[in-house]
């Protein structure tokens, strides 16, 4: 068992090492590069005795070659018993150069560390040197093609060090009174409402600095530190990011960077503090030196906007609740768009805010929250996930926008608990290979996600489970990190598309339709004369309207899920609404299952709450099957089926919905399917003969505007 935990533990820290090892990489060189000069300037310093402990041993190695072997020891000794010898200063210049760390290089820990050491390979120097069959002999269970691995970085290390350290002794030349003009990173006392007392408890509690205060998460931090309430963990990240915000868009400017944290009470000499800032007035580019050790700014990037479809006119005749219905719409979209609403996440407060982010975007949130796992293991040793809880108690109807949207209540997945290891690491695994799809540019089906790593996931309803909590994780929607799921959706009608980059007309689509894909980022409308959207939940209903070319006669778009919606069908949807800005009515059985698919489409589902702002059509009206139809349209007792207890149930769990309960004739017509226990399917219109549905039933709905 032992030894079971030994592993998981290795294989958990090289996942997540992985995904940080760039940023890890980049922040040891310069740390490398930093102690290299320091020392270089202190070998400057005119101290004769450091001189002369320094020199005594070089003269030892810099002894003439016409030295005869026996009398080389003698020479040896004559230093030492001699206090003054004169030294040549160019001695100090033919000082071996200092060797670099291995636990510099990516992937490199301390156990790995130790191997390469007993095995003779003690820096990076040597390694860069070495054969990969040499250090795979030699280092105990190291196959060659990583040895190959660590001997490219261990050589592009060197490589791009002395570039950065060429390039850092020019500019520390240039002005090298002033190099240290670079502005000191603020003080935890320096943000608001962090005293002394508070200091001391987060520097026990591992948050040392204001830069790792402002990368970890406010429940980590109130969990961590004792006395510490959510609310003020939330202010005290909130204030640390902002402290290293304003410093790094200082120093990126080129403005000198204002010194926040108090002076050192050491220095007595206030008048060389004075000439170091006048000098360092003097000479403002040296401040550029520290653009070298933050990231670079980000380039301001234009939002892209869809290009809004041609609307025609079709010449066919359009029932008045139709257009009426149209208009009200509109008015109420004119409505919301003068209100103020967050452009990601939920109007609510109580709601996760998501947002459709690009590659770039998602890549630096999954390396923010793999770094926040990595600074809870060094600093308390319990790392954990932490992880919106999906729950039926954490979604919340927002009125607002009438969606279902993911409340904020998250639930911990830790690596030290037996219960939750497998948990932990499938959502590392995930995690990773969602990088390399994002850095890959590629996309993958939820199937090859499940068979990157079969052993592991064990099943698919797993992976799945795991992918919709990286998601969520992420703030983000399933499409940001790559992923799709295959789509069954098909559409037809009266509206011209481009699907990457070819132009497809709808109406010449026969009876089968367009497919619908997942990659609706690649998709336009082009030009539609449609007046609204029939959206079947059966695909023999939508083969009936096929067959009789039911757009011919009402300008319409015919839609189908082919049963319970895929993401792309609901999405699909949602875009012809909003930039058609047509209403869309819903064709479902009239039994539960049919209610809770328009439900679906309607706000959303709880288990894909984050998603529903982006999937959901809350203008969805419900055109039948209704309960009330079953006699109004005098369907037989032979076809109507009798109810079963999961369908009462159901139903009843249905109407304590409280999106539901604000619908009064949808809570009529499933109370009166709760009175007749009687259902029936689209298809029972059939026994008043096989064109009923499309010459008799939806004709006379939409012109009575008989829809919930």
């Amino acid at each position: 068992m032992a030894a079971k935990r030994t592993d998981n533990k290795e294989g958990v820290q090289t996942t997540l090492g992985n995904l940080v090892d760039r940023k890890k990489v980049k922040d040891s060189k310069m740390k490398s590069l930093r102690d290299r000069l320091s020392r270089k300037k202190e070998s400057k310093a005119p101290d004769k005795k450091r001189k002369e402990k320094k020199a005594k041993p070089e003269k030892r190695t810099s002894q003439p070659k016409r030295a005869s072997k026996k009398a080389s020891p003698k020479k040896e000794k004559k230093p030492e018993s001699r206090g003054t010898s004169k030294i040549p200063e160019t001695v100090q210049e033919e000082e071996p150069s200092t060797t670099t760390s291995l636990g510099l290089l990516a992937g490199v820990g301390k156990k790995l560390e130790e191997k390469l050491t007993e095995a003779g390979y003690d820096s990076v120097e040597q390694l860069s040197n070495a054969k990969a069959d040499a250090v795979s002999r030699r280092v105990e269970g190291m196959t060659v093609d990583s040895a190959k691995k660590l001997i490219k970085a261990a050589a592009e290390y060197l490589r791009t060090s002395s570039i950065d350290l060429e390039e850092t002794q020019t500019s520390s030349a240039e002005a090298e009174p002033s190099a240290e003009v670079s502005g000191p990173e603020p003080e935890l006392t320096d943000l608001d409402g962090v005293g002394s007392k508070l200091a001391q408890r987060l520097v026990s509690a591992g948050y040392d600095s204001v830069a790792r205060l402002s990368r970890t998460r406010p429940e980590s931090l109130a969990r961590t530190v004792d006395g510490l309430s959510v609310g003020h963990a939330k202010s005290l990240v909130a204030a640390a990011k902002e402290a290293m915000t304003s410093r790094q868009l200082a120093q990126v400017s080129g403005e000198p960077v204002t010194a926040i944290s108090t002076p050192d009470p050491k220095a007595p000499e206030v008048a060389g503090e004075k000439k170091t800032s006048k000098k360092a007035k003097k000479k403002p580019k040296v401040e550029e030196t520290v653009v070298t050790v933050h990231r670079k700014p980000k380039p301001i990037k234009v939002p892209l906007t869809r290009v809004r479809p041609v609307r025609k006119s079709s010449g066919l005749p359009v029932p008045q609740p139709i257009i009426d219905l149209a208009e009200q719409m509109r008015a109420q979209w004119r409505t919301a768009e003068k209100e103020p609403v967050s452009k990601d996440g939920a109007t609510s407060p109580g709601t996760v805010p998501v947002a459709n982010l690009t590659a770039d975007e998602t890549v630096e949130r999954l390396v923010e929250a793999a770094i926040e796992v990595l600074n809870e293991t060094m600093t308390t040793g319990r790392p954990s996930f932490e992880i919106p809880s999906r729950s039926a108690d954490n979604i919340v109807w927002d009125e607002v926008r009438d969606l279902l949207l993911l409340g904020m209540r998250t639930i911990s997945r830790p690596y030290h608990s037996l219960a939750s290891v497998v948990d932990a690491t499938r959502t590392a695994r995930v995690m990773e290979i969602v990088y390399e799809l994002l850095k890959s540019s590629l996309h993958a089906t939820k199937r090859e996600i499940y068979y990157s790593d079969v052993n592991l996931f064990r099943d698919q309803k797993y992976s799945d489970k795991i992918l919709e909590d990286v998601s969520s994780m992420l703030q983000t929607t399933r499409d940001s990190v790559h992923v799709v799921a295959a789509a069954r959706g098909s559409a037809m009608g009266r509206v011209v598309i481009r699907d990457a980059g070819d132009r497809i007309d709808l109406t010449q689509m026969g009876t089968g339709g367009w497919a619908i894909t997942p990659f609706l980022d690649e998709v336009e409308i082009v030009e539609s004369d449609a007046e609204f959207i029939l959206l079947s939940e059966k695909d023999a209903a939508v083969m009936r309207l096929a067959e009789a070319k039911y757009w011919n006669r009402q300008p319409c778009i015919v839609l189908t899920g082919k049963g319970s919606g895929d993401m792309a069908t609901r999405a699909f949807l949602k875009i012809m609404v909003k930039e058609l800005e047509i209403p869309a009515f819903a064709l479902m059985d009239s039994d539960p299952y049919g209610h809770y698919i328009y439900s679906v489409f309607l706000r959303g589902s709880k288990r894909l709450s984050y998603e529903s702002p982006f999937i959901a059509t809350p203008e969805l009206k419900l055109l039948g099957v209704l309960s009330r139809d079953l006699d109004e349209f005098k369907i037989p007792k032979s076809v109507r089926i009798p109810m079963m207890p999961a369908d009462i149930k159901r139903v009843k769990e249905m109407l304590k919905e409280p999106f539901v309960q604000k619908n009064g004739p949808w809570v009529q017509d499933l109370e009166l399917m709760l009175r007749i226990k009687e259902k029936a399917e689209i298809q029972a219109f059939a026994s008043h003969g096989f064109e009923y549905l499309t010459d008799q039933y939806i004709p006379r709905k939409l012109e009575t505007g008989d829809w919930i």
